[in-house]
């Protein structure tokens, strides 16, 4: 009897141990195919994260949508600028984009933006470029992806005609007007410009170089400091009512000698290069002369064939 309890008891055993051998496999496959699918989702991540960049179809976008989209400020003559006989936008820029758009087969579609928040109204996709006397900055260089330079630009001093200011010197203690966000503002901002900018007694910002003449000609502000070929058309279209502040040699005080560039989105080569290539044919075979001429008077265009 007491030989069958214990062959009982050891059967019991045994079948215990080969129960909790199965389920101690079972669980060890489990947790083998739980690592065998966290190191496939690895593997995977780590495919997708070595995977080249996107290519570039920033062209192929605009000629899907058949319409570029120029951000600009329309308040800057005479590159671009409201007519306000007819409440057209016309300028210089406008007309060489026109003739960029009829060239490539798109539509361009003019879209007037706050201009000191340009660089969102890009980056956000609001606008396809930035084309409105935008001058070339390293900053700008490493944050946007930038066209050919197509003009050469000096930052001045517009004054009154009648004014006694005759230097830079002589502004000492006076009031400055400036856009905001603009090249002429980061020209002042310079560590060349520091010690007449701090003989200034304001610095007063500006939203548009039209209020800045309003202000000027109310005595509000005495000087402003302005692209040359802005200023340069205010002295045009009011004759004796304003001038640029020269040095004795009679060129003019320049803040800062600059490019004209096209701003696009950082990455859209493509868009880019189908402008450049469009900007240099219109200079070799003329036009964009004949559209210089119109707005200067020659050809100050600096683009290379």
């Amino acid at each position: 009897m007491l030989k069958k309890k214990i062959a009982a008891l050891l059967l019991a055993i045994l079948t215990a141990c080969s129960a909790a051998a199965c389920t101690g496999s079972s669980g060890a496959q489990t947790n083998s195919n739980a690592v065998g699918d966290d190191a496939s989702n690895t593997t995977e991540s780590a495919a997708a994260n070595s995977e080249e960049p996107a290519s570039d179809d920033s062209w192929d976008k605009i000629v899907e949508k058949g319409e570029l989209v120029m951000g600009l400020d329309d308040a800057f003559p005479p590159m671009g600028y409201t007519d306000t006989q007819t409440g057209e936008i016309i300028g210089f820029d406008v007309d060489v984009a026109k003739e960029v758009c009829s060239r490539l087969g798109v539509e361009l579609k003019l879209q007037p933006i706050e201009w000191n928040t340009k660089e969102m109204e890009l980056d956000g996709g609001n606008v396809d470029l930035l084309w409105n006397g935008y001058s070339y900055t390293d900053e700008r260089a490493e944050k946007q992806t930038l066209s050919n330079a197509y003009m050469k630009n000096n930052q001045v001093i517009l004054v009154k005609e009648d004014s006694s200011y005759q230097s830079l010197a002589d502004l000492a203690g006076k009031s400055l007007g400036v856009q905001s966000d603009s090249s002429a503002e980061t020209a002042l901002n310079s560590e060349e410009a520091t010690e007449f900018r701090e003989s200034l007694s304001e610095i007063v910002p500006i939203d548009d170089y039209s209020k800045a003449i309003l202000e000027i000609q109310n005595g509000l502000i005495e000087a402003i400091a302005i692209d040359e070929v802005v200023a340069r058309f205010y002295l045009t279209n009011d004759p004796g009512a304003y001038r640029i502040l020269e040095k004795e040699d009679g060129t003019v005080e320049s803040l800062a000698v600059e490019d004209y560039v096209i701003g696009f989105r950082k990455g859209d080569q493509a868009l880019c290069d189908k402008v450049n290539e469009t900007l240099s044919e219109m200079k070799a075979d003329g036009t964009l002369g004949e559209i210089s001429e119109k707005w200067f008077g020659e050809d100050v265009t600096t683009i290379e064939v």
